[in-house]
């Protein structure tokens, strides 16, 4: 483009300076003046073209929002109206003086002037010639005297001195047209007497007049010399008109002849004129508006540079290196972004580096936290959440991703679950002063666990933070009290075992002995006593056996067996009791590696509570579902009766705490032992719309998950 506008620059300079030549008259352009116009008007063109096309381009730069578009288009405008305006005030102010100036020329003044002239001019021709008649006189009479005496014409007049004023004498005869040259200077054409020139030689006795021969001034004229023998002759002669007479008599003349041809030509003239000034307007304001246009586009090319730099440096890439077209403010702004990107990138190229550094620190202590059965949990000096690793989540049952970076003093007011956490975590964050662990009830959202923590501050150089770690024990302080009641399960058992038999063998043998000795109502009393005995003893060796159960370890013979099967069979035994049992089991067969008799146990013993429980409703419904979660089974027995206290949700499988006034306590710990050696895990729930519901989760075998 740069070349473009030097070559359209050189063509209108040229164009402008031969249409400037073709405007004088005596140029040999000017018979080609409305070709140079054509030529000039197709350069016009030429250049209204590209501004259209760079208009064209701004417009569509604004429509799209790019960037510098807007400065672009205010310099443009700014360049425009620089251009244009001037353009337009010199084309009217020299139109204007065009017309004044070409009317002027055309004055009043100016006419008479020239007519003052012409007659001034003819004045002095008038004299000139009228002196050549006076000097031609005294030949006249000189030549007249010569008849009398009968000498020759021609040689007569070749003695008289005063021959030398003139240029050509011709002696003429008026009757035969014959001539008789005497003098002949320059070769002058001979004379020829035409009817105008004879009248007046005949009237007035001579006839003179002026004219041009080679562009030179004669005064000439005719005088008559008498007749002779039928002879009439007359006297031809010219002088040439002075010199400086004759210079200005051609000049007022040549002035006068332009004059009338240009008062002649005036409108087209003035057109001429407005024409050649319209198209050097056009052609300068054209250049100056797409050089403005152009330089407008370049000067916001270092902007747009840098803003797509600074684009870039914005998304993180400062690799970009942006050109310095030239060597300016824009170009040294330019250079110092250059050098502030490479800084940047040699900063975080610094950064990077350190980044891996505290990334590879960073893996490798998560890496040491997360082979931690212990859970970690780092706190800075204003309780905000740090760090922590994938134990502490599974130890406190909750995740603790969208809680990192919040203050735990804030999560009292929050979710149930947060305030619990906060309350946890300010009885450790207390064990810090006192460098001992402690042992807390934590309620997680399935279950309340047992927690074993202590907290220690963090040195200065970590933001005086806190680090808390703690363990679940809820397994082993759970093992160790299983551990203690199956003891006490086992001496009770062997203690009441004991004395039993021979309670009842004596209740009996009372009965058999005393039954025929004593009268009706008396036999009554004891028939009623000894039956109680018998039943009270009865009951006393179910609860022995059920300690012996707790205490024992169970002997369990895994086998593969499908639950749904199993589910099926145990509710036949329940068919026509006054509590209606719905099954919704999964049509796939649920298979688990478990004991047969242990597993009939644990559903005798769950459904039973559940019947019980939901005979509190007006309709008993126990409701039994089963379906394949992942690699899991499950299996869901509610009922809509009772629901579980408070107490019996957080303590229900300790040994002896029941809601039953008739219940030993021990079903439900037997039922936890039973499913926690086949792998699972059981849990306890109330519903919504009433009732109670128990979820036990066993490991399913390929088998059932491949289906």
């Amino acid at each position: 483009m740069r070349y473009f506008l030097l070559t359209a620059g050189l063509l209108s300079f040229l164009s402008l300076y031969i249409l400037t030549l073709a405007t004088k008259n005596d140029s040999i352009l000017s018979d080609y003046f409305w070709w140079i116009i054509a030529s000039s008007i197709g350069l016009i063109v030429v250049l209204l073209t590209v501004l259209i096309r760079y208009v064209l381009l701004l417009m569509h730069d604004l429509r799209n929002g790019i960037f510098g578009s807007q400065i672009a288009r205010r310099l443009a405008g700014m360049f425009t109206l620089v251009a244009v305006l001037p353009g337009l005030f010199l084309f009217g102010v020299s139109s204007q003086f065009i017309s004044n100036s070409i009317n002027s020329w055309f004055g009043n003044d100016t006419h008479e002037a020239l007519e003052r002239g012409v007659n001034l001019s003819k004045s002095a021709l008038n004299l000139a010639l009228d002196n050549t008649i006076r000097d031609a006189s005294v030949l006249q009479v000189d030549l007249i005297s010569t008849f009398s005496t009968g000498a020759d014409l021609s040689k007569k007049l070749a003695t008289i001195p005063d021959i030398d004023k003139f240029d050509q004498l011709v002696i003429y005869d008026l009757n035969v047209g014959n001539v008789d040259v005497v003098r002949n200077l320059n070769r002058l054409p001979p004379p020829v007497l035409d009817n105008a020139s004879r009248s007046l030689l005949e009237e007035t006795g001579s006839a003179g007049s002026i004219e041009n021969h080679n562009n030179i001034l004669y005064a000439r004229g005719w005088l008559p010399l008498g007749s002779d023998a039928g002879h009439e002759y007359a006297l031809f002669f010219r002088q040439v008109i002075p010199e400086n007479v004759a210079q200005d008599a051609t000049l007022i003349e040549a002035a006068r002849a332009k004059y009338a041809e240009l008062t002649y030509a005036k409108q087209g003239l003035q057109t001429f004129f407005l024409v050649t000034l319209l198209v050097a307007t056009l052609l300068a304001i054209m250049l100056a508006l797409v050089v403005a246009l152009y330089f407008a586009r370049r000067f916001v090319e270092p902007v747009l540079s840098l803003a797509e730099g600074a684009r870039a440096v914005a998304k993180g890439d400062f690799s970009q290196k942006r050109p310095i077209y030239r060597n300016d403010e824009f170009g040294r702004l330019t250079h110092l972004f250059n050098h502030m990107t490479e800084q940047l990138s040699i900063a975080k190229d610094v950064d990077e580096r350190n980044r891996l550094q505290q990334e590879a620190a960073r893996h490798y202590l998560e890496c040491v936290l997360a082979s931690l059965t212990t859970g970690v949990v780092t706190v800075d000096d204003t309780g905000r959440l740090k760090t922590y690793n994938e134990s502490a989540e599974h130890i406190l049952g909750v995740s603790l991703k969208e809680l990192e970076g919040s203050s735990w003093y804030n999560w009292t007011g929050k979710a149930p679950q947060q305030a619990v956490l906060a309350e946890t975590f300010a009885s450790i964050v207390d064990t810090a002063p006192l460098d001992k662990p402690i042992q807390l009830s934590y309620a997680a959202p399935d279950e309340t666990r047992i927690l074993l923590a202590k907290a220690t501050i963090l040195p200065d150089d970590n933001d005086n933070g806190i680090v808390m770690v703690f363990d679940d024990i809820t397994a082993l302080v759970r093992a160790q009290k299983e551990a203690a009641w199956g003891e006490v399960a086992k001496r009770l058992a062997h203690e009441i075992r004991n004395p039993l038999t021979p309670i009842q063998l004596s209740a009996e043998r009372l009965a058999w002995k005393l039954h025929d000795k004593l009268d009706g109502v008396d036999a009554q009393i004891l028939t009623r006593s000894t039956d109680t005995i018998i039943k009270q003893v009865a009951a006393l060796k179910e609860m022995v056996e059920a300690f012996r159960n707790y205490a024992r370890a169970p002997s369990l013979k895994f086998e593969q067996l499908n639950l749904n099967q199993i589910i099926e069979e145990v509710l036949l035994l329940y068919e026509g009791s006054a509590c209606t049992f719905k099954a919704d089991l999964s049509n796939i067969a649920l298979t688990i590696a478990a004991d047969t008799t242990a597993m009939r146990q644990v559903l005798h013993n769950i459904l039973k509570n559940a019947a019980e429980a939901a005979e509190s409703s007006t309709s008993p419904l126990v409701y039994v579902q089963t379906y394949l979660d992942g690699s899991q089974v499950v299996l869901k027995v509610s009922n809509n009766g009772k629901s579980f206290s408070k107490e019996m949700l957080h303590h229900a499988f300790d040994p002896y705490i029941t809601d039953k006034p008739t219940g030993t306590g021990l079903g439900l710990p037997v039922v936890k032992k039973i499913i926690e050696e086949h792998g699972g895990r059981i849990s306890l729930s109330n519903l919504v719309e009433g009732g109670a519901c128990v979820n036990i989760i066993l490991p399913g075998l390929v088998e059932t998950y491949a289906q």
